[in-house]
Parts: structure tokens; sequence; C-alpha cells
């Protein structure tokens, strides 16, 4: 039997594999862009309802913050564009995470109007952890956007 989070990887590979194997195209990817906050809608670990990330954008760098304690900066692919991007992060050293002051690596992607992050973090005894979920755009920024345009 298999278990359900080798099946919901096994789904994921497919998108994954697509988001940074295609070539880049603009900083908008599918009508979604990078900046702005990101709700976690499915996660390889623990299922996070309140997690969430923020994304900012400086030419080509995107600072990636996450609620529950870490921070990235990501580089866009080529030439500022692209709907992939990465880079290196920390996990704070505050918290009680299990990955607190840790180093790592993470890609993010769109694909479909969803974030797509993939992090491997370097434990202290030289193995890697993987942390991988998928983001949807917060609802509180879609229906501020939807207010607006009715306007």
């Amino acid at each position: 039997m298999v278990s359900w989070r080798l099946a919901f990887w096994r789904l994921l590979a497919v998108p994954f594999a697509l988001a940074f194997a295609l070539p880049p195209v603009a900083a908008r990817a599918n009508g979604a862009t990078f900046p702005g906050q990101w709700q976690q809608v499915e996660s390889g670990t623990d299922a996070c309802g309140a997690c969430w990330v923020e994304i900012r954008r400086n030419g080509p760098v995107l600072k990636v913050t996450g609620k529950d304690g870490w921070f990235a900066v990501v580089h866009l692919g080529r030439a500022g564009g692209g709907h992939s991007a990465e880079g290196i992060g920390r996990w704070s050293e505050d918290g009680t995470s299990h990955y607190r002051g840790q180093p790592f690596d993470i890609r993010i992607a769109i694909v479909d109007k969803h974030l797509y992050m993939d992090m491997t973090v370097q434990m202290d005894d030289g193995s890697t952890r993987a942390v991988r979920a998928i983001f949807d755009k917060r609802r509180s920024e879609k229906s501020g956007r939807l207010r607006l345009a009715r306007m």
C-alpha cells in the first residue's frame, strides 16, 4: 500500500519538473505574479492552514519571508524574468522549529496560479531535509482586487 505522502509527492513531481524545466517567461506566469502574500494550501509535512509566505520584489531579486520563522533571497530566471527563482535562506534562531538557525537552498515557481516551493535544509549532522509546499494568493488580496475592479 502506498502511503499518502508518497502518493502526494508523486502527484507533485510533474508540476515541479515542468516548472523548473520550461524556459523562463515573464515574471507574470499564468496570470500570477510572485510579489504578495501566499497562503499555504498543501504541504508534505504538517498541514498548516495558518502558514503563509510573503514575497517582495527588488529588480531581479525577491525576498521571501515565511510566517513560521525563515527568510530567503532568490533570483528570478534569466534577465530578471521567469516563472521560477532560486536562492538561499536561513531559519530564524528564535522560535521552536527543529530547523532553528539552519541554512537552506530554495526554489520557487508559479504553475497554474499556484506557488510551488522546494526547500532543502542543511542539518548540523550533514544530512538534508526537504520541505515542500504549495501556496495560493491570499484570499484577502484576491477579494481586494475584485473590489477595486468593480468600482
